[in-house]
């Protein structure tokens, strides 16, 4: 597929290839709101950490910084845009600028490998998936800090240097600050690289020296950790395995993210990722029979696909997360047909294409629909006045438009990320992030059995009534009989739009 443009040859489907790339990342700013559930906590995480620096935020005495921690290199670099962007804009710039790195750094990996250019498709529509949809957003920034370490792991692997252990152990460092999950990924990923190329015992105990820093680097941070604050161990998430027919769910979710009550998959979309792991065998592709190397990330990610809990700890959608790497590490394994045994043919040239646009189609449209369905929010943010504690109490966090049944469970929080207010249930009371509650300042709602945002009905009048001073409510149901308070303290409806209700109390908040 080669072009002759103004007397000059080019690669036709390396140029479809990167046009493709480049709009896949622009999806980012097909809408102003995206829906992807957790984004609005880490826009008003990264609100507040740039309020606090500034000393605009009157938040301060609730508050402090925590800098040790693996969600800094993801925050951090929104924070630096956030000081010539709107933060809902630097979030989305650290995203495309995130994906084009995710692309990059498995082809660099793919080409570690000696792997099948014609490939590099695969590397296009998962980063969309589960994650995606989840707004994990600190776990898609280090995804491809993690590619680019098997990439530097993979080179130390093969040729053991202190000049290349250096430069790991400082990728290494990077990689811890961007999120622990990818990190302990990576590095379990490189750590076998080590084992499977350096097979004497008297090279391997040195040159796994940058591994052995890593650990040390989670003890210190263990110990630390244990040492915090405990009002911040709760327990967020049950721990569940779910090993049942619903782990085949992983291979939709590499496209998709969850659609119902148990979190399981859109196979609608799922169908495209079958067609896509043919595509190598289709196209002629080879086993690798020259770099066992290359086996690695997807024997990793089907572990973690089969064994791992769906929670565990103050880690939700554990397993699952991890779908962003099953097509990248299933091309990984393929190398190029042997010499005059290539696909030539038009169909077997545009199989991963089409499968990358359609995908694409579908992704558009159901962000223009979500963009659509989500304006009647603006109504109630704008009818809601700056620098108040408010909560969010949604009944129905599902977006039919988007197909996603978490669209909505952290909406409010753009009320903090944009009128510089505080909302509940807020990521400043769980121990890993930057902003963080004062201990002896943590909102009694993060002390109950039932958190606020996965059950509003349990949220306690009598005990809240004088915190906060607005109530965004998210219901396509009308509200329950004497869910509000009657009396002096009963809110008021301040503005009603589609399934969304702000409400205040005019008469008994102090904050």
């Amino acid at each position: 597929m080669r072009l002759a443009l103004a007397g000059r040859e080019v690669d036709g489907e390396r140029a479809a290839f990167a046009a493709t790339v480049l709009l896949a990342g622009a999806t980012f700013w097909l809408v102003p709101r995206l829906p992807m559930s957790d984004l609005p906590q880490h826009a008003a995480q990264v609100a507040l950490w740039h309020d606090l620096l500034t000393g605009a935020s009157k938040w301060q005495p609730l508050l402090y910084l925590n800098y040790f921690t693996p969600y800094l290199v993801g925050e951090g670099a929104a924070l630096a845009l956030s000081f010539v962007l709107p933060v809902s804009a630097a979030l989305k710039a650290v995203l495309f600028l995130a994906y084009l790195g995710f692309v990059a750094s498995c082809m660099a990996l793919r080409v570690r490998f000696g792997g099948d250019r014609r490939l590099d498709w695969l590397f296009v529509p998962g980063y969309f998936g589960y994650a995606c949809a989840l707004g994990l957003y600190t776990f898609l920034v280090a995804a491809p800090l993690g590619v680019l370490f098997m990439v530097l792991a993979h080179r130390y692997a093969s040729r053991p240097s202190p000049a290349a252990g250096a430069l790991l152990c400082l990728a290494d460092v990077v990689l811890f600050f961007s999120h622990g999950l990818v990190f302990l990924f990576a590095n379990t990923i490189g750590g076998l690289f080590l084992l499977l190329s350096v097979r004497s015992w008297p090279r391997l105990l040195p040159a796994a020296l940058p591994y052995v820093g890593a650990g040390l680097l989670c003890v210190v941070y263990a110990l630390v950790q244990m040492r915090g604050d405990t009002a911040f161990t709760v327990e967020t998430y049950k721990s569940g395995w779910y090993w049942d027919l619903t782990r085949l769910d992983f291979v939709a979710f590499t496209t998709g993210g969850p659609v119902g009550r148990r979190f399981n998959a859109d196979w609608a979309m799922g169908a495209l990722v079958v067609l896509a792991l043919g595509a190598p065998l289709a196209l002629g592709a080879r086993f690798n029979r020259s770099d066992r190397n290359a086996y690695v990330p997807l024997a990793i990610t089907c572990l973690i696909w089969l064994a791992a809990p769906m929670a565990a700890l103050n880690f939700g959608a554990l397993y699952p997360r991890f779908a962003i790497f099953l097509l990248p590490a299933w091309a990984f394994v393929f190398t190029p047909p042997a010499a005059g045994r290539e696909r030539r043919d038009l169909a077997g040239a545009l199989w991963l294409p089409i499968l990358c646009w359609a995908f694409l189609v579908v992704r558009c449209e159901q962000l223009i629909a979500f963009g659509k369905e989500s304006e009647t929010f603006e109504d109630v943010l704008a009818a809601a006045e700056p620098g108040a504690r408010a909560v969010a109490l949604i009944f129905d966090p599902l977006s039919p438009a988007a197909g996603d049944v978490v669209a909505y469970f952290h909406f409010p929080l753009w009320y903090q990320a944009e009128k510089g207010g505080l909302v509940d249930y807020n990521f400043a009371g769980t121990p890993a992030q930057i902003v963080r509650y004062r201990p002896d300042r943590l909102p009694a709602t993060f002390l109950t059995p039932n958190w606020t945002w996965r059950r509003p009905e349990d949220l306690d009048w009598a005990r809240d009534e004088t915190t906060y001073r607005y109530y965004f409510v998210r219901s396509i149901r009308p509200l329950p009989d004497g869910f509000f308070p009657g009396g002096r303290c009963a809110p008021a409806l301040v503005k009603s739009s589609g399934p969304w209700s702000l409400f205040e109390n005019v008469s008994c908040h102090r904050g």
